[in-house]
């Protein structure tokens, strides 16, 4: 079965211009009709019924193949480290690892894709396209090593229901940093005293596995101060007074609320 390129796919469709990386080891012939695209397992089914409908779209526009693997997260992970490691890649990949791409581009193990991300590029804001301008090390230059398509935020989930069962109203809480984390300390006891055993004031991630405990703590480091650890032009200032009060103070907070028993025990792993 022929293979469409990696650049055909990415400029024949406005949804699959967006994958994450973009494996080197072998472009194909552009003559085909067949690629294969892997892409993580959304959080919600309708996630997934977007995705698939995309690539349908996509198929009956192009008379193009997608072969789609949807993968969840953690797999998708091992599944493209051992994709690079082997060279045996898709035509697209969602970068599921937020050192994946930066790593594999260090290596020389991606497609350089400035060329599509030109046809975009006034779409995207600075801080995207800085986090897929990235260093090679073995041309000694930075290019472009995966076409951006989602954004995230570090968000708080709280429960309603369990904040006025203990007490307090959703409009009491406050809008500066520290008082708004003080401020769920106390509801552990009370919760507790009302039989919720096994309800906790917070479920921030201590771990050093995955990507939700770099987010919690990036989004407590620069809330602290920390905003310039990395500056844009990729220098790290860990050397700087701010920075390394901010780091400090973020890593005694999370010590600290575990220690005291303010989250579970298991946000170690």
């Amino acid at each position: 079965m022929k293979k469409l390129s990696r650049r055909s796919v990415l400029r024949g469709s406005a949804g699959l211009v967006a994958v994450g990386a973009l494996a080197r080891p072998h472009i194909a012939n552009a003559e085909a009709t067949t690629a294969t695209a892997w892409f993580a397992q959304g959080f919600i089914p309708s996630e997934d019924v977007a995705l698939r409908k995309l690539v349908e779209d996509y198929e009956k526009a192009s008379g193009n193949t997608i072969d789609l693997s949807i993968v969840p997260f953690v797999a998708l992970r091992q599944k493209e480290v051992a994709a690079i490691t082997s060279g045996a890649v898709p035509e697209l990949m969602e970068d599921a690892d937020l050192s994946f791409t930066p790593l594999s581009a260090w290596d020389d193990k991606l497609l350089d894709v400035s060329d599509i991300i030109e046809t975009q590029k006034s779409q995207y804001s600075e801080i995207v396209l800085l986090g897929r301008h990235l260093y090679n090390n073995v041309t000694k230059a930075r290019s472009y090593y995966g076409v951006p398509m989602k954004m995230a935020s570090t968000t708080f989930h709280i429960w309603t229901s369990l904040v006025e069962k203990a007490g307090y109203k959703m409009s009491d809480i406050p809008n500066t940093w520290d008082a708004f984390i003080d401020f769920f300390l106390p509801m552990q006891a009370k919760l507790r005293s009302q039989g919720m055993r096994h309800v906790y004031a917070l479920g921030v991630e201590v771990s050093t596995n995955g990507v939700d405990p770099l987010a919690t703590f990036n989004a407590h480091m620069i809330a602290n101060g920390g905003k310039h650890l990395v500056t844009p032009d990729g220098q790290l200032h860990a050397d700087d007074p701010q920075v390394r009060e901010a780091v400090i103070k973020t890593l005694t907070r999370f010590a600290k609320l575990f220690k005291d028993g303010y989250v579970p025990t298991g946000v170690v792993n």
